[in-house]
């Protein structure tokens, strides 16, 4: 049966952020496909007065990595776990559109985080603070993302095993990677050594293709690089995009990790729950609880194993800090008590691009061509059309400057996409969002007060170091040079300087005007790690140093970030954390998952 109330909240939301077409796409898939809405397939939320507040392990964030995590600690009839997590709303029609990923930020469904004013970067797009959004929702980041699939560089985790991150060489992630897949595009997925078939994350190609998706590749052949599957062997070229997908909707890890764990006797949601602190011991120096808030009220949870923090990349420091665990001066500074004296907090990377806008010629989807009835309509029967282009993203290409001698350990990441959040003048053109992959910058995450519910102060320090300035501007000309090749050419394809109104002043393609887009139009790219490395913060294992009981399993464990995107390496991480814990309780890991997901 319908469910009306349900129905009635997503078009009241999104009429708000989406407009007009947005609540058209509502009531079309809710009159369509009411299962969508139907919350019978959901993660249940246990009323507060049916908690059972004493279990074998908390689970702090149903983020990407935590969903993986609660999903594999359940599998073991005899654990019980708690998963609290501050969002109070699980996934919509809106979340499951591919197209309108942006439609998301700014509401309650983000933390809505920025960082402190940067020097040498977002001048102009955010006024020199950059906006970093961050999943508040069941699903966390993986709900409000960009989907795409890439794993990054193997010489990335060769790195982090050489650099003391032992057991994390890319042929121990390897497995992982191809565990938690279940890859829907049959010439990939007939490559087992390095796809998985039957994970629970689907990985699809998008059904959808602009009029312009088909130069991309072509383009890349012609710049003598190789067009196919970077997840493989190689990690340089060009790559039609695929992407955290299932039947042309979103899938989160809350689909793909939550939802089919959901009637497990064993499990307990709790949603809307702040965590404010974790509890230790102060003889023995142990994890034995934490503290949270829900309703206006104020509850102790406690463990008899382990904490796992998995709130992400700024939430699980934010967190070990107000417990104690971080840098001794800071926490004395605000009057906490110092319980471990890490540099939790300290070593954060992400990456930081800039987008280019190029017209062309053929049609992209910016120009309008989803706003239709039609187009709604198809998107609701069939899941296909432009409404189900993740973004409108098209293609990725790994790419090195003309010097490079490593052509295998690629410098550049371009993601083109033919849908960017602004339409003037109804012009075809497309993005390309550019950036370099290795970046010397490091920033930092404090605490701004003692008090938990006071926001950090985030300081990511972008383009701080005057090299990583020359290899952006690098990786700038690189895309460029995708516009100047013969495919794109026969496109009438011309770098589009309407949208860049700050560096009009300067000649086009000068190393000045290059160097005005790197500083005035930068953006985060949305791959903050590394706050709680492993080697510093955690041991290869995941244990927070000097404390037992207590780990962090999500992206901020990484002692850098791979050559990607970093939502399916975090998924990778939950995988390989819930592993760890199983193996250090004297469970076998033949008992997991290996093939047998959901459709």
């Amino acid at each position: 049966m319908l469910n009306v109330g349900v129905v009635a909240s997503q078009i009241l939301f999104s009429s708000i952020y989406g407009g007009f077409f947005a609540a058209l796409i509502v009531a079309t898939v809710s009159l369509f496909d009411y299962n969508q809405i139907n919350p019978a397939f959901r993660p249940i939320d246990v009323p507060i007065d049916e908690l059972n507040l004493t279990v074998d392990f908390i689970v702090v964030g149903a983020g990407t990595a935590g969903n993986v995590v609660v999903n594999r600690l359940t599998e073991i009839g005899e654990w019980n776990v708690l998963l609290l997590e501050a969002g109070d709303s699980d996934e919509t029609v809106i979340t499951d559109v591919p197209l309108f990923n942006y439609f998301l930020w700014h509401t309650s469904y983000d933390w809505n985080y920025t960082t402190t004013p940067q020097p040498y970067a977002c001048r102009v797009i955010w006024n020199s603070t950059c906006y970093w959004p961050r999943g508040r929702i069941i699903g966390g980041s993986s709900v409000i993302n960009d989907f795409a699939a890439i794993r990054g560089n193997r010489i990335d985790y060769d790195g982090w095993a050489s650099g003391g991150a032992t057991n994390w060489s890319y042929a121990d992630v390897l497995p992982f990677f191809r565990r938690l897949e279940d890859n829907r595009y049959p010439p990939y997925a007939a490559d087992r050594e390095y796809h998985g078939v039957g994970g629970y994350m689907t990985i699809e190609r998008p059904t959808y293709y602009s009029s312009v998706g088909a130069t991309f590749p072509a383009a890349g052949i012609e710049l003598g690089y190789n067009v196919g599957d970077l997840n493989a062997a190689y990690q340089t070229g060009f790559m039609v995009a695929e992407g955290t997908l299932r039947d042309g909707r979103r899938c989160s890890t809350a689909k793909a990790y939550l939802r089919p764990a959901r009637n497990r006797t064993n499990i307990q949601v709790s949603w809307g729950s702040v965590v404010t602190k974790i509890l230790i011991g102060s003889n023995n120096r142990t994890a034995y609880g934490v503290q949270f808030t829900r309703n206006g009220k104020n509850l102790t949870a406690y463990c008899t194993k382990e904490v796992i923090l998995s709130a992400g990349t700024i939430n699980s420091p934010q967190l070990l800090m107000l417990s104690g665990i971080g840098p001794q001066q800071q926490l004395t500074e605000l009057n906490i008590p110092v319980i471990a004296d890490l540099p939790v907090g300290m070593n954060m990377q992400d990456h930081i691009g800039v987008p280019m806008a190029f017209t062309v010629n053929v049609s992209t989807i910016n120009a309008g061509i989803f706003q239709t009835t039609e187009a709604a309509v198809e998107y609701a029967l069939n899941r296909t059309g432009p409404l189900s282009s993740p973004v409108g993203v098209e293609s990725i290409a790994f790419m090195n400057p003309p010097n490079a001698t490593d052509g295998e350990y690629p410098q550049h990441e371009i993601v083109f996409t033919t849908y960017p959040p602004i339409n003037p003048s109804n012009v075809n053109y497309f993005i390309s969002l550019t950036f370099y992959l290795r970046y010397l910058s490091r920033g930092y995450i404090i605490l701004n007060s003692s008090n938990p519910f006071d926001r950090p102060i985030i300081n990511p320090m972008y383009l701080s170091v005057p090299s990583d300035v020359e290899n952006l501007i690098a990786a700038l000309q690189n895309a460029v040079a995708v516009c100047n090749t013969r495919a794109f050419q026969a496109q009438n394809c011309s770098i589009y300087t309407d949208l860049f109104t700050a560096c009009l002043s300067f000649p086009t393609q000068s190393y000045s005007w290059y160097r005005c887009l790197a500083t005035n139009y930068s953006t985060s790219i949305y791959h903050p790690g590394c706050t709680c490395r492993i080697g510093s913060v955690t041991d290869p294992q995941l244990r927070v140093y000097g404390i037992r009981g207590l780990r962090v399993i999500d992206a901020s464990i990484m002692p850098s970030i791979p050559s990607g995107n970093i939502n399916v390496p975090t998924i990778m991480i939950g995988e390989r954390g819930a592993d760890f814990i199983r193996r250090d309780y004297g469970v076998s890991t033949t008992v997991l998952h290996d093939g047998n997901g959901p459709s």
